[in-house]
């Protein structure tokens, strides 16, 4: 391969995404910010592969980024947290800001919800994976959570054990597969886990 990015000591690549002139993209963190800014040539000038880029947007204390994703303005922005909660957002309700910032919020964490797992830009006719560290996997349509504010908590997502997480999200490209008549997922040692799709937590 050759070099895409010359990173700083302790920087690590997150994501990597083909985008247009005038495309916006969001960036999400760990604890729950995010960022919307436009690519254009002013604000996100043509570099080469081997050079170290500008700063996407600053972060408080210990947090850090998590995804970067080209905006579709009739989509929703859908994030998981550890602790096994999800919701969506329409893109209409994270507004542009300039490049560079602190953000402004995804979702309301706690303690016991954990980070977010991962953030995704999502259609309505979706549908979402989610990577549990126990290896299981729970699948979901996007229209099947509930659309939320910004500021909020969500829904339960995945009902976890008491030591397991969740470590990330996905959208499903196989969607329209047929699935093994035994429910379990596509690869080994995987177990599929229906979403439950009418338990739902207050939203505070």
């Amino acid at each position: 391969g050759i070099i895409a990015i010359n990173l700083k000591e302790e920087d690590e690549l997150v994501a990597a995404r083909l985008v247009d002139e005038g495309d916006d993209v969001l960036l999400v963190t760990k604890a729950g910010m995010s960022l919307r800014f436009s690519a254009t040539d002013q604000a996100l000038r043509p570099m080469g592969r081997s050079t170290a880029g500008v700063i996407g947007m600053h972060f408080r204390g210990e947090d850090h980024l998590l995804s970067a994703s080209v905006i579709n303005d009739e989509g929703f922005v859908f994030v998981v947290t550890e602790g096994g909660y999800a919701k969506r957002t329409a893109v209409e309700q994270y507004r542009a800001q300039q490049r560079g910032g602190l953000g402004i919020k995804v979702a309301k964490l706690s303690d016991t919800r954990g980070g977010l797992a991962g953030a995704l830009i999502v259609g309505e006719d979706d549908e979402v994976l989610v990577v549990l560290e126990s290896g299981k996997v729970v699948r979901s349509g996007v229209s099947e959570v509930p659309a939320k504010g910004r500021d909020t908590m969500g829904v339960v997502f995945a009902r976890l054990d008491e030591e397991d997480k969740i470590l990330g999200i996905a959208r499903n490209s196989e969607r329209d597969l047929a699935q093994p008549d035994d429910g379990s997922s596509v690869g080994e040692a995987e177990t599929e886990v229906e979403a439950p799709a009418d338990e739902k937590e207050p939203t505070l």
